[in-house]
């Protein structure tokens, strides 16, 4: 990194943008992704209890969204990146230690502030980067790009995760610290672009100002709706997608590689986005790719073992070229001083419909089966679409 910021310069855009893509590459190494739920159910005995703690993550997220895009937005987003992702460090030694309810509780609360601490931070970073030399323009293409390395890195980190928990369902999450601990050092060499700070040091007067903002758009309200709907439904039917592959008699040891595949699919997705979406506009991208994802959702439950695996990661790629768009409407609507907390506002409501719904796909799933959950899932994500007749197709 350092070598290559020598060749560059001192261009910001440059610079940061490949600490941004170095730094989302460690940030992908989490080996135990394709075990998390089986580790929790492990310990937890239940699925209500594993989607009791992926919820309480998610609450914690929530609430800690809006007053930490504030602090972004009032001392800087590289420091707040640099606390952030040593937080997120400290935390998986929660979750190696596990064993007990209590102690997954505290895991979760510890890595959603972490979390809250760099969401939107890193984005708001980058976009005024770019906007600092005149390339905002680029956002879109620079966000797929660094959203697709996410999930490579991902596919990689499941590979090996898959193979380490044959061994032992904790040595994924053990072996976790060492891309962790090099994306705290990464973090340290941002460079913190020029930005319109706000003229107040006060969070609730920031968080204020700034939900009065979102409220008063149409377009970010609704933007913002169908987010809930979207990651909430998404996020619930992902994270308990080890119970899925478990259903179908997939041998655990097949687990890295779907998620490889899944994650896969998910970077490809991101790197096509900015040239989908100029081709076909952003609104019938977001739109199409909605609906692709149900329609492979609802084939996945009726199929069996690995047409059905199958059917259930190609969502992924849907994902995928919406994820950047969506970004891009909300940042194209938003001042420079409140970047980062309507990010986070954004990211808030996502999180709350991730926790509500993950809950109640849990409870759902206990009682009338994983497979009946994860169809009503799919008829619902068809709701958004709907909705989306309403947003504007901002270039």
């Amino acid at each position: 990194i350092i070598l290559i910021m020598k060749k560059r310069g001192n261009g910001i855009r440059g610079r940061n943008i490949l600490v941004k893509y170095t730094s989302t590459f460690l940030g992908g190494l989490l080996f135990f992704l394709p075990i998390l739920a089986l580790y929790y159910e492990k310990n937890l005995f239940s699925i209500t209890n594993v989607a009791l703690i992926f919820s309480i993550e998610a609450i914690a997220l929530a609430i800690f969204e809006i007053p930490t895009g504030s602090i972004a937005d009032i001392y800087g987003r590289k420091k707040t990146l640099i606390v952030g992702y040593f937080i997120q460090l400290v935390s998986i030694i929660f979750l190696y230690i596990g064993g007990s309810l209590s102690i997954f509780i505290l895991y979760a609360l510890i890595m959603s502030f972490g979390r809250a601490l760099c969401s939107g931070s890193d984005s708001s970073l980058i976009y005024d980067s770019l906007k600092q030399e005149g390339k905002e323009k680029l956002f879109k293409k620079v966000n797929g790009n660094d959203s697709a390395i996410w999930p490579f890195a991902a596919s990689i980190g499941s590979i090996i995760g898959g193979y380490l928990a044959s061994i032992s369902l904790s040595l994924p999450i053990l072996a976790t610290f060492i891309p962790m601990s090099l994306l705290v050092i990464t973090t340290f060499f941002y460079k913190e672009p020029n930005y319109t700070k706000p003229e107040h040091k006060s969070i609730l007067k920031q968080s204020y100002n700034s939900l009065k903002s979102v409220i008063k758009s149409k377009q970010l309200t609704l933007i913002i709706l169908t987010g809930i709907i979207l990651f909430g439904l998404g996020e619930a039917v992902h994270l308990l997608n080890p119970l899925f592959f478990k259903l179908k008699e997939m041998p655990i040891s097949q687990f890295g590689y779907i998620f490889a595949i899944t994650f896969g699919f998910s970077s490809l997705g991101h790197y096509l986005s900015h040239s989908v979406s100029e081709r076909i506009g952003n609104k019938k991208t977001i739109i199409l790719s909605i609906i692709g994802s149900a329609i492979f959702l609802l084939l996945a439950l009726p199929t069996t073992k690995y047409i059905s695996v199958l059917f259930f990661v190609i969502p992924s790629i849907f994902f995928g070229l919406r994820n950047p768009v969506m970004g891009y409407l909300v940042n194209k609507e938003v001042k420079d001083s409140e970047r980062a907390t309507i990010a986070s506002i954004f990211s808030f409501s996502s999180q709350m419909g991730i926790a509500v719904f993950t809950f109640l796909v849990g409870v759902f799933a206990e009682q009338q089966g994983l497979l009946f959950s994860y169809f009503i899932c799919a008829l619902a994500i068809l709701v958004v679409p709907i909705i989306y007749i309403w947003v504007k197709d901002n270039k």
